[in-house]
C-alpha cells in the first residue's frame, strides 16, 4: 500500500485533540498513527515490517489500524489505472478525522489523474467496525464506573499551615507551624532496643514497592483506607514479607477479614470499625501466638495440615467444664461431661457451644464461601456458553464476509479480463482490416499499372 497526503504538513507532532481522542483510539492505534504520519509520501506501508521494527505482533497492528480507518484517521482507496486495467491500494492519513468534504474532494483529485479509470472509497471491515465499538464501550463504562476519590487530611512532615498539626489542635488553613516547645525534651539515659522493624521513611526498592503494591489491592473497598498509607502500615506490609511471601501475605488478609469479623462489622447493622488503619495492620501483621514459624493462623504452611500447637494451647485454654449448681435435672451436679463442640470441616474452626453441628459440617462464612464458588462456577460456565456462542456467530460471519470477498474480487478478475479480451479482439479485427485495404491496395496498383510488375518483389 502506498501512501498519500491527506493535508499539507503543518507540523510533525500529533495534535492533542488526537492524543486526546480516547473513545476512537487506543494507545497501540495511536502510535501506529504516529508511525505513519512520521513518513514522507509514497512511503509503502507494510504492517509486518513496521511490527517487527517496534516489536509488535502483526495481529495486533491490525486491529489498531482497523480502529484508525474506523475514526477516519486512515483512508483506504481502491484505484484501477486505465493503462493495464490493474487495482492498486493507496493510504491517505489524516492527522485529524477526514470530514465528509474532504473525503469527497479527494476522491475526485484522485479521479481526475492521468491514467485513473476509477477511484473509490475501501470501507472498514466489519471486524473493525465491531472492534471500535467494543472499544468505545469499555471506555465508557469505565469513564462511568470510575470510584470518587475520598478527601482526607492528614498531618505530613514538613508541611505548616494544613490539618490538624501534633498539638491536637485545630489550626486554620493559613496558620504557621506551632512555636517550638522553649524547652527540649528530656533524652532517656538507656539506648533504644531494636525492634526488628523496617526503618520508617526510607525509600524503598523497586521489588519491596512493587510488592508492598501487591498487598494494599488485597484490602477491601469496605475497609474505606486513606489514598495515603502511613509508615506504620507500611513497616507492617514490610514486616510481613519477611518471613512470607506475597501470595501468603494477601490470603492472610483476605482471610481474615471476615474470620475475625471485620466483615460483619462493616455491614449495614453492623458494630463498624474504630481505625481503618489499626484494622488494615491487624490483617497483615504476622500472628505471635504460635512458636511454629511455618503456622499460619493455625495451618502449617508446607503440609496444609491443622498446627498441633495451637490445637492444643486452645484445649489448654478453655480447661474442665464446671459442674452445674442447683437442680435435679440429668447431667447437672452429677459430674456428666459436657457436649462437645463441633468444628467445621473445612477451616477447622470450633462452633459455638450450645449449637449444634450442620448437616454439612460447615461454619458460616465457608458455607458463604461454597455457595458463591458454586455461583461463580455456574456463572463462568454460562459466560464461556455465551462467549462460545459468540466465538461460532463471528466465525460464521467472518466466513461468510470471506466467501463475499473473494466473490467480489472473482467478479471484478472476471470483469477486467472481458474487458482484456475485448481490446485484444478489436485490435486483432484492426489488424486484420488493415491488412486487407493493403492487399486490395496492391492489386488494385497491379491491375492499373502492369508495368510495375516487373520491378516488384513481390511478382
Amino acid at each position: 500500500m502506498r501512501k498519500r497526503s491527506g493535508r499539507p504538513p503543518r507540523f510533525a507532532a500529533v495534535p492533542n485533540e488526537t492524543v486526546d481522542d480516547a473513545n476512537s483510539l487506543d494507545l497501540e492505534a495511536l502510535g501506529l498513527l504516529t508511525v505513519v504520519l512520521r513518513h514522507r509520501d509514497g512511503y509503502e506501508i507494510t504492517l509486518p515490517e513496521i511490527a517487527e521494527k517496534y516489536g509488535y505482533g502483526r495481529d495486533g497492528l491490525a486491529g489498531a489500524w482497523g480502529l484508525l480507518q474506523v475514526a477516519r484517521y486512515i483512508i483506504k482507496v481502491k484505484i484501477q489505472w486505465a493503462r493495464d486495467n490493474q487495482w492498486s491500494t493507496e493510504v491517505v492519513v489524516y492527522d485529524t478525522p477526514a470530514t465528509d468534504d474532504e473525503i469527497q474532494e479527494l476522491l475526485a483529485s484522485i479521479a481526475a489523474e492521468d491514467n485513473v479509470r476509477v477511484a473509490k472509497l475501501e470501507p472498514p471491515t466489519k471486524t473493525a467496525r465491531e472492534r471500535a465499538a467494543k472499544h468505545s464501550a469499555k471506555v465508557e463504562a469505565k469513564r462511568k464506573s470510575k470510584p470518587e476519590r475520598r478527601k482526607v487530611d492528614f498531618d505530613v512532615p514538613g508541611e505548616t499551615g494544613r490539618g490538624r498539626r501534633g498539638g491536637g489542635e485545630d489550626q486554620g488553613s493559613g496558620a504557621a507551624a506551632p512555636a517550638a516547645p522553649a524547652t527540649p525534651p528530656r533524652k532517656s539515659a538507656a539506648p533504644k532496643k531494636p525492634t526488628g522493624k523496617k526503618e520508617s521513611g526510607r525509600r524503598l526498592t523497586q521489588a519491596e514497592a512493587a510488592a508492598v503494591k501487591l498487598v494494599e489491592t488485597a484490602f477491601p473497598e469496605e475497609l474505606q483506607l486513606p489514598s495515603y498509607r502511613p509508615p506504620v502500615l507500611r513497616d507492617a506490609i514490610l514486616e510481613a514479607l519477611d518471613s512470607r511471601s506475597v501470595d501468603v501475605v494477601v490470603e492472610r488478609v483476605k482471610r481474615r477479614w471476615w474470620k475475625h469479623g471485620y466483615e460483619e462489622a462493616v455491614m449495614p447493622g453492623g458494630k463498624g470499625i474504630g481505625s481503618a488503619i489499626g484494622v488494615a495492620v491487624a490483617l497483615v501483621r504476622p500472628s505471635t501466638d504460635c512458636p511454629d514459624p511455618m503456622c499460619e493462623d493455625g495451618v502449617v504452611l508446607d503440609t496444609k495440615v491443622p498446627c498441633r500447637v495451637c490445637e492444643q494451647r486452645k484445649e489448654d485454654r478453655k480447661g474442665p467444664v464446671p459442674a452445674q449448681r442447683g437442680g435435679s435435672g440429668e447431667g447437672q451436679g452429677d459430674g456428666a461431661p459436657a457436649p462437645r463442640r463441633w468444628k467445621c470441616r473445612s477451616c477447622h474452626t470450633l462452633g459455638k457451644s450450645g449449637i449444634e453441628a450442620p448437616e454439612d459440617g460447615l461454619c458460616g462464612p465457608c458455607r458463604k464461601d461454597e455457595q458463591e464458588a458454586a455461583a461463580a462456577v455456574a456463572s463462568a460456565r454460562e459466560r464461556l456458553e455465551q462467549a462460545e456462542a459468540r466465538r461460532e456467530q463471528l466465525a460464521r460471519e467472518q466466513w461468510i464476509e470471506l466467501v463475499e470477498d473473494a466473490y467480489r474480487e472473482h467478479a471484478e478478475r472476471e470483469q477486467t479480463a472481458a474487458e482484456e479480451r475485448e481490446r485484444q479482439e478489436a485490435e486483432e479485427r484492426k489488424r486484420r482490416a488493415d491488412a486487407e485495404e493493403r492487399r486490395r491496395i496492391q492489386e488494385q496498383i497491379a491491375r492499373e499499372n502492369p508495368e510495375l510488375l516487373a520491378y516488384s518483389q513481390t511478382a
